[in-house]
Parts: C-alpha cells; sequence; structure tokens
C-alpha cells in the first residue's frame, strides 16, 4: 500500500495535500520518492527558516537528545533558562512562558490580557488577522471563514480595520483589555502595518494602560530583516509572541512579557507540559546563534531586496499580475486571477510557493536562500504565468 493510500485510509481529512511524497531535504531543496528535486521557497509554511536540516541544528539535536529530551516544568532546566535570557536580551526586559505552536502561545496571552484587566473585558483584533486554530486563537482570528463552522466562539473580541486608527479607537472602550495585532498580516495577505499607524496604537495602549500585544509568529526571528519585526517600528510590545522560526523544525514558542507587567501570573494559573523541554529550547538557542554567527540578517536583506526587484520585473511583464508587496524575504504576488493553480502548476515544475486569500501567491524563502535559488525561482515562475496570461 502506498504513502498516498495510507493517508486516505487513516488521516482525518483536514488538509488539501498536494504534490508527491517527500523523503528528504537539504537546503532550500526537497526530494521526493522519485529521486526528483523540488526548490522550496515556503519551506515549513515560514517554520524551516534555516532550510532543511542544516548541518549545525542536525548536530545539536543529536547532540541533546543523547542528553536529555524532557522535563517537567516545575523542575529546573538549564537549556529553558538560557534561551529565556538570550530572548530577553535580543528583545526588551521581559519574562517568559514556552509553548508549542503559535496557537497556545496566543491562549497564553488572551489569558494575560484577561488578568490585566479582570472580569468582564474585551480584546481589539484586526479583520484580515490570524492567530491560530485553538478556540481563543481562532476567536481572535479577524476572517469568517475558519469560524463559520465552530460557533459560539470565546466572547469578548472585537474587530477593527486594519491600518484604520479611527475604527479602532471606535471599537475600545473601558472593559478594553488590549489591542491584539500581526505587524503584517501573512495569511491575510501580506498587509503591511503602518508606521504612523503603528506610533498612534503604542502611545494610545500607553496613555490608557491597555496591553499592546504583537504576533510575531510569522515575521519574527529575521524575516524581515530584524531580529523581530517589531523592531522596525518606534514602539516596543507589552506582549510579543513568537513560534514558527523560533525553533525552525522543532516545535516551540513563546510569550515574552515586559518584566514590569510579568508578575500578575502566578503559579498554576498556567501550564504546558511539554513547552520548554530542554530538547526544544537547546535546538532554539542554536537558532540564534546561527543567526548571528552565519550573519543571516545581512542575507535576508540582501536576498529579500533581490527577491522583490524579481517580482517586480515579472510583474512589468505579465498583466496578471496586479500587485508587488511585503518585506525583505516576506513577499506577495497579488494577482487578477485564482492562485491555486499557478500554485499547483509551479509545483508540478519543481517550486513550492504558497497560495492565500484566494488570488495571493506567497513567498517565504529560507533566510539563508541565495540568489541563485532565486533566481530559479523566478524562472519557474515566469513559466508558469506565460501558461496563465
Amino acid at each position: 500500500m502506498d504513502i498516498k493510500t495510507l493517508y486516505q485510509k487513516y488521516s482525518l481529512n483536514t488538509y488539501s495535500r498536494q504534490g508527491p511524497v517527500f523523503v528528504k531535504g537539504r537546503g532550500s531543496w526537497l526530494e521526493d520518492q522519485e529521486g526528483n528535486k523540488y526548490l522550496d521557497l515556503f519551506p515549513g509554511w515560514g517554520v524551516s527558516i534555516l532550510g532543511h536540516c542544516h548541518r549545525r541544528l542536525t548536530q545539536v539535536i543529536n547532540s541533546q537528545a543523547k542528553k536529555l529530551l524532557h522535563l517537567p516544568n516545575n523542575l529546573f532546566s538549564s537549556e529553558q533558562a538560557l534561551l529565556a535570557k538570550k530572548i530577553s536580551q535580543l528583545s526588551f526586559r521581559s519574562k517568559l512562558f514556552f509553548a508549542n505552536s503559535g496557537a497556545e502561545a496566543v491562549e497564553a496571552a488572551i489569558k494575560f490580557s484577561r488578568l490585566w484587566r479582570p472580569g468582564d473585558n474585551q480584546i481589539v483584533v484586526m479583520k484580515n488577522s490570524f492567530h491560530g486554530r485553538t478556540f481563543g486563537a481562532l476567536s481572535a482570528t479577524g476572517q469568517k471563514k475558519y469560524k463559520q463552522y465552530f460557533k459560539p466562539l470565546l466572547s469578548g473580541f472585537k474587530e477593527a480595520k486594519f491600518n484604520d486608527f479611527g475604527h479602532l479607537k471606535s471599537k475600545v472602550g473601558p472593559k478594553t483589555s488590549a489591542i491584539f495585532l500581526e505587524l503584517i498580516q501573512g495569511e491575510g495577505g501580506v498587509n503591511i502595518a503602518e508606521k504612523v499607524y503603528m506610533e498612534k496604537i503604542a502611545k494610545f495602549c500607553r496613555e490608557n494602560k491597555i496591553l499592546l500585544i504583537i504576533d510575531e509568529v510569522q515575521t519574527g526571528m529575521g524575516r524581515t530583516g530584524k531580529m523581530f519585526c517589531y523592531q522596525h517600528y518606534n514602539l516596543t510590545p507589552d506582549i510579543l509572541i513568537l513560534s514558527k522560526g523560533l525553533g525552525a523544525g522543532v516545535p516551540i514558542s513563546a510569550v515574552v512579557v515586559k518584566k514590569r507587567i510579568a508578575d500578575i501570573i502566578k503559579p498554576g494559573m498556567h501550564a504546558s507540559t511539554f513547552g520548554g523541554s530542554p530538547f526544544v529550547t537547546r535546538v532554539a538557542s542554536e537558532v540564534f546563534d546561527i543567526i548571528k554567527e552565519e550573519k543571516i540578517l545581512d542575507n535576508v536583506r540582501k536576498q529579500g531586496s533581490y527577491l522583490k526587484k524579481s517580482l517586480l520585473k515579472l510583474k512589468d511583464k505579465f498583466s496578471s499580475i496586479k500587485k508587488v508587496k511585503g518585506v525583505a524575504l516576506m513577499q506577495a504576488v497579488e494577482c487578477s486571477r485564482p492562485t491555486i493553480p499557478i500554485f499547483k502548476t509551479a509545483l508540478e515544475k519543481g517550486l513550492i510557493v504558497n497560495s492565500t486569500q484566494g488570488n495571493i501567491l506567497r513567498i517565504m524563502p529560507a533566510l539563508n536562500v541565495n540568489k541563485a535559488e532565486i533566481d530559479k525561482g523566478i524562472g519557474i515562475l515566469e513559466s508558469v504565468f506565460e501558461l496563465y496570461e
């Protein structure tokens, strides 16, 4: 029985899987059962920021697996403490909680906001946002298509228009405990928060003692050319949410909370059985070291600029491309036609990208992608768009 048949027989039908069965990867390349190679410019849904099977990561994984995998969080772990220190020093004065996924970290941030203003409180979130699939995270997500099957959801959320400060203010009331948003809405179509808009939000939150919670599950860990996307803006969040690239392939997330407010949460109020194990925290710590020592942020800025210029050249050539938007190695091509067929054709030709919001191609390569790989990907995309003109 082949692998696809096993999926049909034993796996819940929660994904529309495409393409061949992949068996191994290295850097920006995947290989299928037949030995065919595919250029992966959307590795692991933005998780594999150092590509597939980075040498240093596999070495650390092997080493830590032989040393210690798991400890319960009522015991001390040096790996977890050292990672918390590293993230705090690279971001802002903070204390951290570790979990396993972005959605879990979002849940923790929601609970924290309720502790901040106890009782009947509310959180203002953004239209077209995406924060995860668990009930709290789904309730905070500003897209009806994900919510429609699971009502009633968690109450206490009000949706504001992204990049519209006046509309946001109209949603704030005396019960508002937090404003919660992504600086770049990834799944929402790579929509970028304007700097003036964010400066107004940060000032408004300070003046009204409202928490500013920023979800950097996609934009964190160097994706935008700085370690964290908020560092492009004149602000510091009260709570920062990290995941995806934090583990570069192993499941880990972090809730980073300003020290001045961190102690409102007490033992027993929140927990995670697997969160912050010695194994995943050791790997995540190595991710930071690799980013620094291999000058990954320099590469993100250089190759991100080159990728955008290359995509703009495609836009000039093809009338079906309406817009190119994004920051560094988080780019999107907005099309005048549905992009699922483009995604499928590209996959058949050996290129992996992503289709979102019906008409947008999302391109988020590994942060160590090189110029030759970008050229290869652009060449395949060009051949695909020629078929659809």
